[in-house]
């Protein structure tokens, strides 16, 4: 029982499982240390999709990955660059420059929805309270962003406890919170921006940047005052982000708006719904680590782990102690006389062995008789005393063998005579 458990225990599958788990995890854990995915917690309670709190984006992913949507949680920059729709979360504190260069960057790359911040929020800290949960503060009074050189200002309006309520693409609602309202507006360009869900007071929650009007309908700008030729992607604003936040995801009319408002956004692109954690501080630094999973270097990555994997295939296809070729002589007595048989066998000369055979038998039973070998006379008288078979009959027996098989039986026969005494 104990060698039958111990066999199992160390057997060429499970030992090849076990093995083939610690790479594959090491491979993950390598990964995720350089996506970031080792730094921390991303439910903090911030704006961003991956916040479950009132002010967070979490369902709103959850919601167009449930409708069919391909959705990406983006932690690299560099996919800031990368086609298809972006949605970014910026908070309140964000540099505008660095927002106006991105959406500057993606009017060719692929269309950009930007959701102001409105809500100040610290972590919720009564009993009970679930990891992500929020105490909002209030909103701040106004938020500035620069697009297209126009200074674009999200102002925020006090409800004192009224319901808000909205209205636009077909449908209409009202707002989950009775505190504040964020509009947008543009005070230097009438018709910069193009309203697709308003206020009761017709200010702009969501708009878009107008260019020629024809966004709606999926199409591209071609805007003749680029000297590229290239097309130019939308950008859809929304001002008021309790519409698209899990708050506002509450209400069902809230959330087929907000599936409504990213068809429009994505103008028909087929690419993934990126959602940015980069300037919320979830994003990743570039290192060798991610540049390891990432064209062109992952060409090498993958043919390093090809061929760990022949080096592993080819340490388990002789698994077990090492197999050692057997000298040429073996050493000690037996072994010396295995490998002198072994000659003889192979060169087929065992004729040469019945007059050096017979003479060992002979020596061997005088000895035990207590006689001298050349005494012919005196051994066979010794052995008719002992009723024993004649010894000189059965060696001319041997020395008249012409056969293997004459040869063994008549060698037997004289064992089998010397062993009788």
């Amino acid at each position: 029982m104990a060698d039958g458990a111990n066999s199992g225990a160390f057997s060429k599958r499970g030992t090849f499982v076990l093995v083939l788990f610690a790479i594959l995890a090491f491979v993950a854990f390598l990964y995720l240390v350089g996506q970031g995915g080792l730094s921390g917690n991303a439910n903090n309670g911030r704006a961003h999709a991956a916040s479950t709190g009132l002010n967070g984006f979490a369902g709103l992913t959850r919601l167009l990955e449930a409708d069919g949507f391909p959705v990406i949680r983006s932690r690299n920059t560099a996919a800031l660059d990368d086609p298809g729709l972006l949605v970014l979360t910026p908070p309140a504190e964000m540099d505008a420059e660095e927002l106006t260069k991105i959406v500057d960057r993606r009017r060719t790359i692929g269309p950009t929805m930007i959701v102001a911040p409105k809500w100040l929020a610290l972590p919720a800290s009564q009993r009970g309270a679930k990891p992500g949960w929020v105490h909002l503060l209030g909103a701040p009074e106004e938020w500035t962003a620069t697009i297209e050189g126009k200074e674009l200002t999200f102002t925020r309006s006090m409800l004192d406890h009224r319901t808000a309520k909205w209205a636009g693409l077909g449908a209409q609602g009202s707002l989950p919170s009775d505190q504040a309202i964020l509009t947008v507006g543009v005070d230097t360009a009438q018709g910069f921006l193009a309203p697709l869900v308003v206020d009761e007071q017709d200010r702009p929650l969501v708009a878009y940047l107008a260019d020629d009007g024809s966004y709606l309908d999926g199409d591209l700008y071609l805007d003749p005052g680029r000297t590229d030729g290239q097309a130019v992607f939308g950008v859809m604003l929304v001002a008021e982000p309790d519409l698209l936040n899990n708050w506002g995801l509450a209400d069902e009319t809230r959330a087929m708006l907000a599936l409504d408002l990213v068809r429009i956004a994505r103008q028909g692109t087929e690419d993934p719904v990126r959602f940015d954690l980069t300037l919320n501080g979830l994003g990743a630094a570039r290192n060798l680590l991610t540049l390891a999973f990432e064209p062109p270097f992952l060409a090498a990555t993958l043919t390093l782990l090809i061929a760990l994997a022949i080096a592993l295939w080819r340490g388990f296809a002789r698994f077990g102690p090492a197999l050692r070729p057997a000298p040429a002589i073996a050493p000690g007595k037996s072994q010396l006389i295995a490998n002198g048989a072994q000659v003889i066998a192979r060169s087929r000369r065992l004729r040469l062995l019945r007059e050096p055979y017979g003479n060992l038998i002979r020596a061997r039973v005088a000895r035990k008789l207590g006689l001298k070998d050349h005494d012919t006379d005196a051994i066979e008288a010794a052995l008719a005393a002992r009723d024993a078979p004649s010894l000189e009959h059965r060696l001319q027996t041997l020395r008249a063998a012409r056969q293997r098989g004459d040869l063994l039986r008549a060698a037997r026969s004289l064992r089998d005579l010397e062993r009788t005494l």
